[in-house]
């Protein structure tokens, strides 16, 4: 009752005195009703005897169940401890999902937005370097293919301007 009283003590936030007062009275008169239903249990449970007479059970909060037979037996008992069949099948099933799935998620891009923003960023800059670009305007995504890429090249076969090389010439 103690213990019960210290903490409603330790949880009066915003109570007035009045409140305190009922509510300790009802926590100590509800801890003294326990105490006293649980000593009078005790005291009322019959003894074991050598008579024939029958008790009658008392069970508290669900203590003295029986075990059921299932949670007694050994796991496994009684069943084939050699590979089935389908067992490697599934276990490379297995084995090349997880190596797929590895790479997959190994070689996927990066789409967060700090990888946008950097690239964005650096596409403007490329841009203002080029003279291609006086001002940025703000809504305006300038890492785009357009922007990257030359479209309206001269040359079809060169759609990137590149220089020629002449390493396919052997005059020797």
């Amino acid at each position: 009752a103690t213990h019960a009283i210290n903490v409603v003590v330790h949880l009066n936030v915003g109570l007035n005195n009045t409140s305190l007062i009922i509510i300790m009275s009802l926590v100590a008169s509800l801890a003294r009703r326990c105490t006293v239903r649980a000593a009078s249990n005790a005291r009322s449970l019959p003894a074991k005897s050598s008579s024939s007479a029958t008790a009658v059970q008392r069970r508290f909060m669900g203590g003295g169940q029986p075990i059921s037979r299932s949670m007694e037996a050994e796991l496994w008992q009684g069943h084939p401890k050699e590979p089935e069949g389908w067992e490697t099948t599934i276990y490379l099933t297995y084995a090349a999902s997880a190596v797929i799935l590895t790479f997959a998620l190994g070689f996927a891009p990066d789409t967060s937005i700090k990888t946008w923003a950097s690239s964005e960023a650096q596409a403007r800059l490329t841009l203002q370097a080029e003279g291609k670009l006086d001002k940025p305007v703000f809504g305006v995504h300038y890492d785009t293919p357009e922007n990257k890429f030359d479209f309206e090249s001269v040359n079809p076969d060169n759609p990137f301007n590149e220089d020629d090389d002449d390493d396919d010439d052997d005059d020797d």
